[in-house]
């Protein structure tokens, strides 16, 4: 059975399906396993925002509260809406006679994660699906390869 790392847990390659198993908690066990000064900058960025939002409310400043979380839903859901308009999906399992390509974005140190872009079919339709990949900082090249060792022990050509 193929598997290997994502940037929030594991992509498993059995019983003909492509798998994501993905959370926060397998995030932040990624940054543990790859780098701690990466694991602690994070959880001090958890503490700061959540520090700031309790700040907030303590000293009665909604309407602050109010615009800070209205920017955060607008950026997200407005990147979230970009990618489905662009045929992205979020589905966690694809059948693997349904994939179609899986391309290789190898993604530069320090500025983007590498990741793969997978094209199925689904209902006469066309979608794609990210794979994250752990940052280069963390693993290096090496949990991109393995990634590309799995596709292919399954049949799934990957491009570069």
């Amino acid at each position: 059975m193929p598997s290997f790392r994502t940037k929030r847990g594991v992509c498993r390659l059995k019983d003909g399906t492509l798998s994501l198993e993905s959370s926060i908690a397998g995030q932040l066990r990624r940054y543990w396993e790859g780098n701690r000064l990466i694991f602690i900058s994070y959880l001090v960025l958890i503490l700061v925002g959540v520090g700031f939002v309790g700040e907030l409310l303590l000293t009665g400043q909604f309407r602050t509260l109010a615009y800070w979380t209205g920017a955060v839903v607008a950026i997200v859901g407005g990147a979230y809406a970009v990618n489905y308009a662009r045929g992205f999906t979020r589905d966690e399992e694809i059948p693997i006679e349904d994939i179609v390509g899986v391309r290789a974005v190898e993604g530069s140190k320090g500025l983007t994660r590498p990741r793969f872009v997978v094209r199925y079919r689904q209902n006469e339709d066309m979608n794609r699906r990210y794979v994250m990949m752990p940052s280069k900082w963390l693993y290096g090249e090496t949990e991109f390869d393995n990634a590309k060792e799995a596709f292919e022990e399954v049949g799934v050509q990957v491009e570069e």
